[in-house]
């Protein structure tokens, strides 16, 4: 069995998606997958989730550590077989993006995040086979499963024991914190191509700003207005 590891944050150093796809595409038999992430990078994660569901040459397991969060936790069910620990922490919200502008670019990546949290929502479904407005709620609420409740939820096949000194509430607290880093992170480092990532959906999800043109508006209610006054133009 081949075995990758995926430890850090998504798009750093660390867990840097395209050395990852890489040595994804280089395994030659069963794969397992050791993840350990609090997320990271929206694009990195879908190409490292689409390398996954792709791969051929065997089956592909996913082994949550200590936490799998945010688009972390969507590449975790890219496996055939998922499993965690019985300390490990599992947790969804939906998508965010890293952007700043006028009120047409702030509305465009309210667009392209509900677009992208759409279809990290479909994962979820077809591992649990929740309800999508169930599924899109618990991400809505930001929502943590610790140990067997991710099992109980169905975003896990198998839960590993093990012995630990940290209870529920440290691991949440823990998750918590290294997720404010992994998103003051992304904010400081990551730029941001909106077209790259609106290229990630299907083009039914983006919902285009509509463009008002007010002074064709104008035009026709001074039209009606004559008509209405038995005018003749």
């Amino acid at each position: 069995m081949d075995e990758i590891i995926i430890d850090g944050q998504i798009g750093m150093w660390e867990a840097d998606p395209q050395e990852i796809v890489y040595q994804i595409s280089n395994a030659t038999k069963d794969l397992k997958v050791k993840l350990n992430s609090v997320g990271g990078s929206v694009i990195g994660g879908i190409s490292i989730f689409n390398a996954l569901k792709e791969y051929n040459k065997g089956t592909v397991t996913i082994e949550i550590g200590a936490v799998a969060a945010s688009i972390a936790s969507y590449i975790a069910l890219a496996g055939d077989k998922v499993t965690a620990h019985s300390n490990s922490v599992y947790m969804i919200h939906l998508a965010s993006l890293p952007i700043n502008g006028n009120y047409i670019d702030l509305r465009k990546g309210a667009n392209i995040s509900e677009g992208l949290s759409s279809i990290i929502a479909n994962a979820y479904v077809a591992k649990t086979n929740m309800k999508k407005d169930k599924v899109i709620s618990l991400m809505e609420s930001e929502s943590f499963y610790y140990g067997s409740e991710m099992l109980d939820a169905g975003f896990v096949d198998d839960i590993i024991t093990v012995e630990s000194q940290t209870d529920k509430a440290s691991a949440y607290s823990l998750t918590i914190e290294s997720l404010k880093a992994c998103n003051n992170a992304i904010i400081k480092n990551e730029t941001l191509e909106m077209e790259a990532v609106a290229k990630l959906l299907p083009k039914e999800e983006v919902k285009q700003p509509k463009v008002v043109d007010l002074s064709a508006q104008q035009k026709r209610d001074r039209e009606l207005f004559i008509l209405e006054q038995g005018v003749n133009l």
